[in-house]
């Protein structure tokens, strides 16, 4: 009774308490062409405005606001509303870019260190770098492609405090981020410092506050890497708990506790080594998780953005969702307390949760050659004493992820560099894998990480599944699907038109980018290997232009010959539904008057229900379902019932059964489809077929003025 007497006084409290208004710019933030008049309106008449444009937070001794404020080149705002010596409002901001400023971005900025945090293997330093290179912006040509990097894509300014980010006292309250990086010791590690950030241009409009921290492993490291990541944490201390806005877009999630901001770190320009330096593509680690998501599952959606410290330009980073216990929560409901996130860097650890559900996975896993222990990690059997099963593996998601590992060539994958996800209070819910900081990879088409096999990692649960037939077959025929299946994912032209896709998005800020960072390792720091001068026009588009030719054509004839010595690809080709004497595409429609019949191979079986017809568990060599049916020569059609439905079908011959090929059709009555002339229906299927699709980053459909073109022909989403 006392508490609740104490809450209802405070409610009360807080009731009469003053309301003030914060301080309203007459000018929106953004990316800025021409100069303008800068007006700031206080709504309290008997309070002052005053503000700063270092990055600090206004104080009572801050310049007053007192007349307009001329605005033409980069300039960053912070306003706040004072009386009697009081900060009345919230400090409000607002970042003005202009990419002619940036273009003189000089070597050592006002106010800013000459050298950063201190080397952790070697004596020294690491030498500070702001300036953008004159080589390449006294270039008219170049600088005008810079100019535009800037309009290209969205800009995400990070403002704070600049001993937030550079003092030198060793103190976990003061010290400064990006001196501190929390690297061979443990000053820097978890230091968070207040900030404002915000999103803006390109169809964003985002001011909040949160707190900034440095991310990352090796790219931290001060010799290693110069340009850092940083994650963003919404709490209470810094503004809200949450973040509530639709930062991949409305179709995707809205809701975040923390995001990444990364850098590029392996095969960027930035790398200490110079072979990787000559692959940067700054696309390698999206492709994967992107892929991830065209092939159904959920990823860690991401954004490219040009970041800006206090109006300097940092260069050309990737937001992206941070897979934790809360992504847990606002993608599968929930609650955080009931995920168990898993990864490993240095060892094996549960960042959210435990690792009680993991380690009992791989134990299983070493017998999952056994039907009844296979039943029990794909929750159609209990574990004793367990009355209820409970599933603790998506099996598709798995196969998916290897499969995308396997095919890029992952090589720094998989004793670290990977993120496993489960909430172990839902009995459906299996680990999910995603694709994180997959930038070894894409680089040589006859790269082979079948065996990387390491302990309790996915590889090693890989390894065990794959002695059981059923995964082992479920294995052969996904990686058809996406290999060699129409509309594969993982063949050559829509691998490659992902890719494209990626860099079309980055075609510009790729140029912003060699200005700022391209001259760190030639003129900066050289470290192990004296660097270039690289540039977008010359080593990027040399090395995309290998790729294009010398990887994506080849990789996926390369991977299935791989498989197949490991005994992981069918021998035998996959039949193939034919509709009308023409190959039947997922998402047809089948009249009662069509003919649908099966080819290749002299045994075929073949469900309507979306079962396997063949199964697995009293044969080790396989046998046909009981729900399968043994195909002869006839129509198919008068089989089906109405309504979509899922088709499958796999042959044998001799003691070798292909791939299962699966077909999602809708099956209807013509006389009430509307269309009168049954020819008119199928050049309506092939018309819809033959549409430019566009997309966005995350996989979902677009507009072609937003998205991101990706392929002529048939759809290749989920």
């Amino acid at each position: 009774m006392f508490r609740l007497a104490l809450i209802f006084s405070a409610s009360l409290l807080l009731a009469f308490l003053p309301v003030y208004a914060n301080p309203t710019f007459n000018r929106h933030h953004g990316v800025c062409t021409t100069p303008f008049l800068l007006k700031v309106k206080s709504e309290d008449a008997g309070a002052v405005v005053r503000y700063t444009t270092d990055g600090s937070k206004p104080t009572a001794e801050s310049p007053l606001f007192t007349s307009n404020l001329y605005v033409s080149g980069t300039t960053i705002i912070r306003a706040a509303e004072f009386k009697a010596g009081a900060r009345t409002s919230d400090v409000v901001t607002a970042s003005y870019i202009f990419p002619a400023t940036v273009l003189r971005q000089p070597a050592l900025p006002d106010g800013y260190p000459a050298s950063w945090g201190s080397f952790t293997s070697m004596s020294g330093t690491a030498p500070a770098d702001y300036e953008m290179d004159p080589e390449l912006t006294s270039i008219h040509a170049y600088a005008r492609k810079i100019m535009d990097a800037f309009y290209s894509i969205p800009a995400l300014s990070i403002v704070t405090d600049k001993g937030n980010l550079f003092n030198r006292e060793k103190d976990e309250l003061t010290g400064g981020i990006y001196i501190y990086t929390g690297t061979s010791d443990t000053n820097g590690r978890g230091w968070e410092r207040a900030a404002s950030i915000e999103l803006m241009g390109c169809g964003h409009d985002l001011t909040t506050t949160c707190a900034l921290k440095i991310h990352g492993g090796q790219g931290r490291v001060p010799e290693k890497n110069p340009k850092h990541s940083f994650r963003l944490t919404f709490k209470d201390t810094y503004g809200s708990s949450r973040l509530n806005y639709p930062v991949f877009g409305l179709e995707g999630p809205t809701r975040f506790n923390s995001l990444v901001v990364r850098t590029f770190y392996n095969y960027s320009w930035t790398h200490s080594d110079a072979s990787q330096r000559a692959m940067a593509q700054y696309g390698r680690d999206l492709w994967a998780r992107v892929m991830l998501a065209y092939m159904g599952h959920d990823t860690s959606r991401c954004l490219y953005v040009n970041v800006f410290i206090n109006g300097l330009y940092w260069g050309l980073y990737n937001l992206s969702e941070r897979i934790d216990d809360h992504y847990g929560k606002y993608h599968y409901g929930g609650l955080t307390m009931d995920y168990d996130v898993i990864s490993r860097e240095d060892r094996l650890e549960a960042s959210a949760g435990s690792l009680d559900k993991w380690n009992l996975m791989m134990q299983l896993s070493s017998s999952a050659s056994s039907p009844q222990t296979y039943a029990i990690l794909t929750g159609h059997l209990p574990l004793p004493p367990d009355t209820v099963p409970s599933v603790f593996l998506d099996i598709d998601n798995f196969i998916d992820y290897m499969l995308i590992n396997q095919y890029a060539g992952n090589n720094d994958w998989d004793h670290h560099n990977w993120i496993a996800l489960s909430n172990r209070s839902d009995p459906a819910s299996g680990f999910r894998f995603f694709c994180w900081d997959s930038e070894q990879t894409l680089f040589s088409a006859s790269k082979n990480v079948l065996d990387v096999n390491n302990k309790d990692c996915p590889t090693f649960l890989f390894h065990n599944m794959m002695k059981n037939p059923a995964f082992r077959h479920l294995f052969i025929s996904r990686a058809y699907k996406h290999l060699e299946d129409e509309g594969g994912l993982l063949r050559p032209a829509q691998a490659l038109a992902l890719w494209d896709s990626l860099q079309q998005v980055v075609s510009l800020a790729i140029y912003a980018e060699s200005a700022r960072w391209g001259d760190y390792r030639r003129d900066v720091h050289p470290y192990t290997s004296p660097g270039l001068l690289y540039r977008a026009d010359v080593h990027h588009a040399q090395e995309n232009t290998r790729l294009r030719q010398e990887f994506f054509p080849h990789r996926t004839a390369t991977l299935i010959s791989q498989l197949k010595k490991k005994g992981w690809y069918a021998g035998i080709d996959a039949p193939v539904f034919l509709l009308n004497g023409i190959p039947a595409h997922n998402g047809d429609t089948i009249l009662r008057t069509d003919t649908l019949t099966l080819a290749h191979g002299s045994y075929i079986m073949y469900t309507t229900d979306g079962s396997c017809p063949v199964q697995w568990d009293g044969n080790p060599a396989g046998e046909a379902s009981p729900y399968a049916t043994l195909y002869s020569s006839e129509n198919i059609v008068p089989y089906l019932t109405e309504g979509l439905i899922t088709l499958r079908a796999t042959c044998k011959e001799g003691n070798s059964w292909s791939a299962t090929v699966t077909r999602n059709v809708y099956v209807t009555d013509e006389t009430t489809t509307g269309i009168a002339d049954l020819n008119d229906l199928h050049r309506h299927n092939a018309h819809n077929a033959l549409q430019d699709t566009w997309f966005d980053l995350n996989g979902r459909k677009t507009s072609p003025a937003r998205g991101i073109y990706i392929t002529k022909g048939k759809k290749i989403l989920k």
